[in-house]
């Protein structure tokens, strides 16, 4: 049971993600979708998002439907992301990330990425991850993860929420 958590939560999180980052992108303006440049792959994107959310809650019935459903949303929410990446400047990363206008597409490709890497680890072992050894610390580990996802999607949100609490504006 507890890995058909650590799957789900992760699902959820790549969901959260993907979802963060079109929401970001659909309300920066009015226009219609097919507005966009590559329309057919931000729906392709938008179809994995709804896969993702149903593999986070297909897989706590069954591990192999929701690993197949994780496969298909990630198959499919691939092409956008990777239509995106040159925009990211990679070797300034670092001294220009608090700046970027592009938090939330750089957070979506590393959620993917990391789910992606889960589900080609859950395939090449077959499913049979049935060894109890460690899964305390997986279970911890992925919480984390998904807690350090959101933190970072919604960080101007919490530090807006945090200073109004305080000074009361």
């Amino acid at each position: 049971m507890k890995l058909k958590i650590v799957s789900s939560v992760l699902y959820a999180t790549t969901a959260f993600a993907l979802w963060s980052f079109w929401d970001a992108l659909l309300g920066m303006t009015d226009e219609p979708l097919t507005h966009y440049q590559h329309w057919k792959l931000l729906s392709l994107l938008m179809t994995g998002t709804a896969l993702f959310l149903a593999a986070c809650i297909l897989t706590l019935f069954s591990m192999r439907i929701g690993t197949i459903s994780g496969l298909v949303a990630a198959v499919l929410s691939w092409p956008y992301l990777a239509v995106g990446m040159p925009a990211i400047p990679w070797s300034k990363i670092i001294s220009v990330l608090p700046y970027a206008n592009w938090k939330y597409l750089f957070i979506a490709i590393l959620a993917l990425l990391i789910v992606s890497a889960y589900l080609v680890n859950r395939l090449t072992r077959g499913g049979n991850d049935r060894n109890p050894c460690n899964i305390g610390l997986k279970l911890t580990v992925t919480f984390l993860y998904a807690a350090s996802i959101v933190v970072a999607t919604l960080w101007r949100e919490i530090w807006e929420w945090l200073f109004r609490l305080r000074y009361g504006t």
